[in-house]
């Protein structure tokens, strides 16, 4: 009985003080913060004045555990900390409170009101040691959910640096799945400097020497977005359904218009993206698993004998746009298809390169058109670069050691590509590499990027019957993905308010 007075109390000292801070109220569990609470973003001021921002936090003992806007690993005692402020969305709520105090009561509200985190499956995480810290630089093939998805990508390392003639790289399973990793290799690039370099989706690496930014970028044929897309600064352009004046079918996918300066004889364009799947596609992704119940290990064993199943779910994705989102380019007969982005993330968003062929496109201008579904995708930054590739120098190196856990023979699983896995089936696996450096090439700028090869599992509790009749709608019918997407989303809103009101 004390204790729950004690809760109450503390709940409406939150809440009082929460009302005059924040127009939304939201409650941070305990075990949202220990599975990552990966698209929340805590504001922590401490004892000493500074404030830090971390995101994907997580308790650990006296410890909160997070990543700054940098991608640095960070670990505070929770006796340093004055206060602890959630952004979510576009809005706060303030946990109010002093050092151990102020978390055990922003923790102890979270107990009994707040709803459970949103799964956020995804793939590795891979961390590059800069010289000092490792710090999270890329998550491979996300949407890779089982062995016949299996596919290879190549991630940029944008804080990897040499150091005593090595190079560093932390594999890591931080997720609950098993993790199976086929081929890890670093690619190392040689290139001009000033020039930046992009894998495409079959490894090939392009130059971009001079990338031109849109002239402008249109949502819905009224909204102004060029200001989020045209540099990479992280001022990502998002859509989310309660930014909707209303939610029906043809309101669920996006119209996005790129309007670019093209030279009038082009025959191709480089089109260099940085975009990302967001967090709920993770969670549409489980959920849909979640639907074959009992039978998950069947649906499991045709897609990867590449049977119906698998064909169907490859069609699935490119229609619906969830994890593949198509680039259509204005040509006089109309918008015609003429590339595909593949979604990453959703931690860690990367460069990739597209190479659009626009010979039938007339004049100075090139028109790219996306539509991607609402609240399942993350654009940062979009250019253009119409110039020959430059030289580079490319080298592929496989791993001379692990590190702490020098191995062989997992250096041995992942220095090819031939369905020997190196396995991480629990979360916390993890394994450091280790690559040696070549020699720099003279007058020469270099740039990183990982090729990694595998899938992951993620673990499901299938005990149900499956829900046959909804899983062919949904593969089926083209906008039924959408709306089964809202669905969950209006559930989780509903079931939200309904925890915020006992």
């Amino acid at each position: 009985m004390k204790t729950q007075r004690f809760k109450m109390l503390t709940l409406g000292i939150v809440l009082l003080f929460a009302y005059a801070c924040a127009t939304r109220n939201y409650y941070l569990a305990p075990e949202e913060v220990e599975k990552g609470a990966p698209e929340k973003t805590l504001i922590i001021k401490l004892n000493d004045g500074p404030e830090v921002k971390l995101r994907s936090v997580r308790l650990e003992q006296a410890k909160l555990i997070g990543f700054t806007a940098d991608k640095i690993k960070r670990e505070i005692d929770l006796s340093s900390i004055q206060s602890v402020q959630m952004k979510k969305g576009d809005y706060y709520l303030t946990a109010l409170g002093i050092g151990v105090v102020g978390i055990a009561a922003w923790l102890t509200i979270g107990m009994t009101t707040a709803p459970s985190p949103p799964p956020s499956e995804s793939c590795p995480f891979i961390y590059s040691f800069d010289g000092q810290h490792y710090v999270f630089d890329a998550e491979p093939y996300g949407g890779a959910i089982c062995q016949g998805l299996e596919r290879t990508e190549w991630c940029g390392l944008e804080h990897l640096r040499e150091t005593n003639g090595l190079y560093r790289v932390l594999i890591a399973n931080e997720l609950d799945e098993t993790q199976y990793t086929d081929e890890l290799k670093l690619i190392v690039v040689d290139h001009p400097i000033g020039v930046r370099v992009a894998p495409d989706a079959a490894g090939k690496i392009h130059t971009f020497a001079q990338p031109l930014a849109p002239l402008s970028a249109v949502q819905n044929r009224e909204k102004d977005i060029f200001s989020l897309v045209f540099e990479r600064d992280f001022k990502v352009w998002e859509s989310r359904y309660e930014d909707k004046p209303s939610l029906r079918k043809e309101d669920l996918r996006e119209e996005l218009i790129f309007e670019f300066a093209k030279p009038r004889d082009a025959q191709k364009a480089k089109l260099l993206v940085n975009a990302s799947t967001d967090f709920w596609g993770s969670r549409v992704a489980k959920e849909f698993l979640t639907l074959f119940g009992n039978k998950i290990s069947d649906w499991y064993l045709d897609v990867n004998a590449r049977g119906p199943e698998f064909h169907k779910v490859m069609s699935w994705y490119l229609r619906e746009e969830l994890y593949l989102l198509q680039v259509k380019v204005e040509t006089p007969s109309g918008w015609k298809p003429r590339g595909i982005i593949y979604g990453g993330g959703p931690f860690v968003s990367e460069d990739k390169a597209y190479v659009l062929d626009i010979g039938d496109v007339p004049g100075e201008t090139l028109r790219i058109k996306l539509t991607p579904p609402t609240q399942f995708w993350n654009i940062d930054y979009l250019a253009v670069d119409y110039s020959e590739d430059t030289e580079v120098d490319v080298m592929e190196i496989a791993p001379a050691s692990l590190g702490a856990w020098n191995d062989p023979v997992v250096c041995e699983l992942m220095e090819a590509k031939d369905d020997r896995y190196f396995i991480m089936p629990r979360t916390g696996d993890s394994a450091e590499l280790v690559f040696p450096a070549p020699a720099r090439k003279p007058g020469f700028d270099r740039s990183f990027m990982l090729k990694a090869s595998g899938y992951y599992d993620i673990h499901l509790e299938a005990q149900n019957e499956p829900q046959t009749d909804l899983i062919k709608t949904i593969l089926a019918e083209p906008g039924s993905t959408l709306e089964y997407a809202l669905r969950m989303y209006e559930v989780g809103k509903k079931g939200e308010a309904k925890r915020s009101h006992k």
